[in-house]
């Protein structure tokens, strides 16, 4: 009796087989992987550029209702050195004030500087119900107030708690392009908003994926520049 001969696969067929399948899986999982790096990124940019446009549109209210001589001699406060704390920019009825995010993510750096707090907490970016721009006046000591009651503000960052990567202010600009000194100017405007964990962030910009304590597809920064104009 003749036995029928059914021919298999050889080990090596199977080995090349199984070694293809693994490259195709391999190469799916990377490209997954990418795919939601970009994806987390985007959302972070999204949430970035739509805090600045927010406030941009509140800033640029705020700035119609201003008069143009009390901003030049109030305006901007802003410690001219990078270990800044507080930031201040009074428009005469209302102002806005924020903590540098460096030592709100990780306070411990904070040393003899202080941050300005609402209802004994620290605050991110807030703007305030300051009549005759109080905020940005010293008192008898040479300090500027450093707190104001909750009803008085309004959140427009969400607070930063230490080390999640909020978005915060990192800088401030005010330039007035108009000469005249007359109750109306215009004036350009530029704030950097971006993730607030800095050992992510080198020379206000995201560190590199090759760098050290690098997070890019948690990291993002952007300028954001603006015209705006008071009516006095």
């Amino acid at each position: 009796m003749i036995r029928g001969y059914k021919k298999g696969f050889t080990l090596i067929e199977l080995m090349l087989a199984m070694s293809f399948i693994s490259v195709l899986l391999l190469s799916i999982a990377m490209v997954g992987i990418q795919a939601g790096k970009m994806y987390s990124r985007g959302i972070v940019l999204r949430d970035v550029n739509q805090a600045g446009r927010d406030i941009s549109d509140t800033i640029r209210r705020d700035f119609l209702q201003a008069n143009a001589e009390k901003i030049d001699s109030t305006g901007l406060r802003v410690p001219n050195n990078s270990n800044w704390s507080t930031g201040r920019l009074c428009l005469g009825s209302h102002s806005y004030v924020w903590n540098n995010p460096k030592y709100l993510d990780d306070p411990s750096l904070l040393g003899g500087n202080s941050l300005f707090k609402v209802d004994g907490n620290p605050v991110n970016l807030v703007r305030v119900v300051d009549a005759d721009s109080g905020l940005c006046k010293k008192d008898a000591s040479g300090k500027y107030p450093e707190t104001v009651d909750l009803a008085k503000s309004s959140n427009l960052l969400r607070a930063i708690n230490s080390g999640d990567g909020s978005i915060g202010v990192h800088e401030v600009t005010l330039e007035k392009v108009t000469s005249d000194n007359s109750r109306e100017a215009l004036y350009k405007l530029t704030f950097t908003l971006g993730t607030s964990k800095m050992s992510e962030i080198r020379n206000s910009s995201c560190k590199a994926p090759t760098e050290d304590d690098s997070n890019f597809e948690f990291c993002a920064i952007n300028k954001f520049e603006m015209i705006v104009r008071t009516n006095g």
